[in-house]
């Protein structure tokens, strides 16, 4: 009996990992045949896609083959959401056969966009970047000699101009020494838009745009830990700052360009500041200019040591003044008169509101929860104050969920909630003039 047991436990192991392994769409195998006009030999492309780090940086090998060319390149995609792959400006070729591109597979630029096909077979479909400028103003295009053989031509144009679309043969992911190399800036062959990890002394941070003067209308996107927390931004807008909040531990963070705006390539410069650590994120650099995308790894240290929290207030019988219909999720006590509370949903986007109470006054009503936090600053009374959550909706997914944290500058809280329509969750925070910070 025991052993049936241990047998079944092992089994549905076994298929719960095979099942978790089955969820990633993008990784496997994905070919295609370029069928070209009559008399010209037909392009062979194949793409492996490795297992991911995070569901966010996957390594890529990639197979090209026309007549007796055979070349084989690696490179980087990183998810830009739920659909779409970025691909990395630099591919490195293993190797090339019987003569090199040089460099032309560059030109394979944009992003892979997964849908099914009409029999419901996944597919990849290039996306190219889109611009006002002729594509002919492309670097390296124009200046391409007429005596080069017909077939760099033809493979040229294919990488350029071609519609790709790649059916997907199976799903075991891509897997050997080299693909994990890709993943590691310092081991990798060549740079493919991932940045050395960075560690910080803080997770709340601050980031702007900068750039050329002239407006060319560059857009850009900017994910998180593989979501969207900023869509398509024009970056030449005057004075645009927000708040930024990571999570504990490893964050993945990537600017996407959306386009080459008016004319070749995006200029964007995104600035990160936490703490006393600045760094940029810039597509005028040499190294990723053209490109489609630059990320990095965050990585805010998780030993609690180093970070200070409010002292929990212990006061006995704060659960019998409450009413039927109210909870109470925590309470501290604040040496600081002003707070910042923000507010995100952890799960997902979907529909979530809240409103807010500060000593039986409203704060805010009807607040979207979203990915991306809210802050709201919340000035306190000397002594007792209470803090009234209460959900609005259910979404589009029960329950109501959303994360709070609050902060004072020095110290930090972090609540989590999960609610129903009516729920009134309640905070204590007394406010001690006399605290010393």
């Amino acid at each position: 009996m025991i052993r049936n047991t241990l047998l079944f436990i092992f089994c549905s192991h076994f298929y719960c990992l095979k099942m978790v392994a089955q969820t990633d769409a993008f990784a496997g195998t994905w070919q295609m045949e370029y069928i070209p006009p009559p008399g010209l030999s037909t392009i062979k492309l194949e793409l492996q896609i490795a297992p991911s780090e995070k569901n966010i940086l996957y390594p890529a090998h990639l197979k090209l083959e026309c007549d007796n060319f055979v070349a084989e390149y690696e490179f980087l995609l990183v998810r830009k959401n739920s659909r779409e792959l970025g691909i990395s400006k630099n591919k490195f070729p293993r190797f090339e056969k019987p003569f090199s591109l040089n460099n032309r597979s560059l030109f394979l630029c944009g992003s892979f966009d997964l849908s099914k096909d009409l029999k419901g077979m996944p597919v990849l479909n290039i996306l190219r970047m889109q611009t006002k400028e002729p594509v002919a103003k492309k670097p390296g295009i124009a200046g391409m000699a007429d005596t080069l053989p017909a077939i760099v031509i033809r493979l040229h144009n294919f990488l350029k101009d071609a519609d790709i679309s790649l059916k997907k043969i199976n799903s075991i992911p891509w897997h050997n020494e080299n693909s994990d190399r890709i993943l590691e800036a310092t081991l990798s062959p060549t740079y493919f838009g991932l940045r050395d990890t960075i560690y910080l002394p803080t997770r709340d941070g601050l980031i702007n745009f900068s750039g050329i003067k002239k407006r060319k209308h560059d857009l850009v996107t900017i994910t998180l830990n593989g979501q969207v927390i900023f869509d398509k931004i024009e970056t030449e807008k005057k004075k645009y700052e927000s708040d930024i909040l990571l999570s504990p531990g490893l964050n993945i963070l990537t600017l996407f360009a959306d386009n080459f705006g008016d004319e070749l390539p995006n200029t964007s410069k995104l600035n990160l500041e936490f703490g006393n650590k600045k760094f940029t994120l810039d597509f005028t650099n040499r190294k990723d200019s053209a490109a489609t995308f630059i990320t990095v790894r965050l990585v805010c240290d998780p030993d609690k040591s180093k970070e200070s929290y409010f002292v929990e207030n212990t006061t006995l019988g704060e659960e019998k003044l409450l009413q039927k219909d109210e909870k109470l999720i925590g309470s501290i006590i604040s040496g600081t008169q002003q707070l910042t509370f923000a507010i995100w949903d952890e799960v997902i986007d979907d529909g979530d509101s809240i409103s807010i109470k500060i000593n039986n006054e409203w704060l805010v009503k009807g607040c979207p929860v979203k990915k991306v936090p809210k802050y709201i600053t919340v000035t306190l009374k000397p002594g007792a104050n209470t803090i009234l959550f209460m959900a609005d909706n259910l979404g589009s997914i029960p329950p109501n969920t959303s994360a709070l944290e609050i902060i004072d500058g020095k110290r930090r809280k972090h609540y989590e909630m999960e609610s129903k329509p009516g729920d009134k969750n309640i905070i204590k925070i007394f406010y001690n003039t006399r605290q010393q910070l």
